[in-house]
């Protein structure tokens, strides 16, 4: 390792060499080459023993920098000067002010007419009745609806929708739209009130007509999904064609088995005097064919030919008789019962001559 010192010594020795090479004599022989001289090392500065120090600033031209001689490199230390170079901050309590003057002003412009909404709607429920807190909040309710309805008829009418189509979706919307109820107590405890309060038929009539329009909602929702998935308007009316045919065959099942479950629970002696009354009817209007000559016109045939025509006149009757849900007892008045017996001579005479009551006809003295 070189010190300070031994690194004069090299320096001087090397410069002493070099002026001997350099004033030498030449050797004989052939003109040596010149031999070029060696260009002086730079000599190295000795190692401070103290910081250098940078020249004083001028005052106002910027911050002084210092610089350390350290081993492990150089450091810059930039001192922040202290005094009126910082800006002015406000104080908190203007920061507060500035912060808290527009929510001042905009509470001192909405508190009032806030609190004056709210004395109107509690001085509305305090004070109105029953029936006029369900006219308010049944007019809420058309409001809303019909606003919702405006802004969809304008989106459908830009996309190009036709009179008679927004007529066909105003009419499932209002299919598919639930009734207005209240979810919250009170709701609940009007309903729990009705459903108290109402008596058998009317709760049959009431799930009656909750399952009706539940399956009217189901089609509209089935015709909507069939119509996005290609279904033509031929298709959905022979479609509703077929649907209107299995309700009707429904209706008749549902009439035919409430009837049958009538007539089982009622007692035996309002079967029997039906049973009484079917028989009276049946025997005038037999007496009525014997006495037209419909009888002994259709006895030579034999009992296929006096079913053929009880059959007959059967189903003439079951279309009059609103294809026999009202039954032949419970026909009322003298007009009915006189068009009732007319339209009952095939019937009665078609079976009085399958039976083979001819002869007990003839026994009656009608002239």
């Amino acid at each position: 390792m070189t010190t300070p010192q031994n690194g004069d010594w090299d320096d001087d020795l090397a410069d002493l060499l070099q002026r001997l090479v350099t004033l030498g004599p030449t050797p004989a022989g052939p003109a040596a080459p010149a031999t070029p001289p060696v260009p002086l090392q730079p000599s190295v500065p000795p190692m401070p023993t103290v910081p250098p120090q940078a020249p004083p600033a001028a005052a106002g031209t910027g911050p002084v920098v210092d610089e350390w001689w350290r081993k492990s490199g150089p450091v810059v230390h930039t001192p922040v000067p202290l005094g009126g170079d910082q800006p002015t901050r406000p104080s908190f309590e203007a920061a507060a002010a500035a912060f808290w003057a527009p929510v001042g002003q905009i509470l001192t412009q909405q508190v009032p007419h806030i609190a004056e909404q709210v004395g109107q709607q509690v001085t509305q429920l305090m004070t109105e009745t029953e029936a006029q807190r369900h006219a308010r909040e049944q007019v809420q309710y058309e409001a809303v609806v019909a606003a919702q309805r405006a802004v969809r008829d304008s989106q459908f009418a830009a996309a190009g929708e036709s009179t008679e189509q927004r007529a066909e979706r105003h009419r499932v919307e209002q299919l598919l739209a639930p009734g207005q109820h209240r979810d919250d107590l009170v709701g609940m405890v009007d309903l729990l009130a009705d459903r108290i309060g109402e008596t058998p038929e009317e709760r049959t009539t009431r799930r009656q007509a909750e399952q009706e329009l539940h399956r009217q909602r189901a089609r509209a929702r089935e015709d909507a999904a069939l119509a996005a998935a290609g279904e033509t308007p031929e298709q959905r009316t022979r479609r509703h064609r077929e649907q209107q045919l299995a309700d009707r065959r429904e209706a008749r099942t549902r009439a035919r088995r409430q009837r049958r479950r009538a007539a089982r629970t009622a007692g035996r002696s309002d079967r029997t005097r039906r049973f009484r009354r079917w028989c009276v009817l049946t025997a005038i209007s037999a007496t009525g064919g014997y006495a037209t000559g419909l009888v002994a016109l259709i006895t030579p045939g034999g009992p296929f030919v006096g079913l053929l025509l009880a059959a007959f006149g059967w189903a003439l009757d079951l279309q009059v008789r609103d294809r026999g849900r009202q039954r032949v007892s419970e026909v009322r008045g003298p007009w009915p019962l006189i068009t009732l017996v007319a339209l009952r001579v095939p019937v009665a005479s078609g079976i009085a001559v399958a039976l083979g009551l001819g002869p007990a006809l003839a026994a009656i003295p009608l002239h």
